[in-house]
């Protein structure tokens, strides 16, 4: 369920390691928070952009009940809001707007706030992420 859109900030991971004529630009863009999706899923426009490197495939079903096969890039450092993660990116059709899901979230420990349509902080640690490792 897609509820607000937050400012991300995508870089190429592998930039550091490339020759600049290969580097990948960085992009600022709008994503859909989107709660019931798993991954951040970019359009293949952004992901041409960034030149990223294919990594495989993924199965995923969309909200209209359909079923894709969906190519799998990486890795993004993506930002948000002063926190940031390193994630795969799934491929969805060019044009088409960024979904920022759970998984990237809880990298960052960042709560959705369904009321105030904003992200917010974990409580327990406001100043940078708490993660669980159990």
């Amino acid at each position: 369920m897609g509820v607000f859109n937050v400012t991300m900030k995508l870089k190429n991971w592998q930039n550091k390691f490339l020759p600049e004529n290969q580097q990948g630009e960085d992009v600022e863009c709008q994503g859909l928070v989107d709660s019931g999706d798993v991954e951040l899923a970019l359009p293949a426009d952004i992901i041409e952009r960034l030149r990223l490197e294919e990594t495989g495939e993924v199965q995923v079903y969309t909200a209209d009940g359909g079923q894709h096969t969906c190519r799998v890039f990486g890795i993004v450092d993506l930002c948000v809001q002063g926190r940031t993660c390193q994630v795969r990116a799934i491929e969805i059709p060019h044009g088409t707007e960024p979904l920022l899901g759970a998984v990237p979230l809880e990298e960052m420990d960042r709560h959705i706030s369904h009321q105030e349509k904003k992200l917010l902080p974990n409580p327990k640690s406001p100043e940078k992420p708490l993660l669980p490792l159990c």
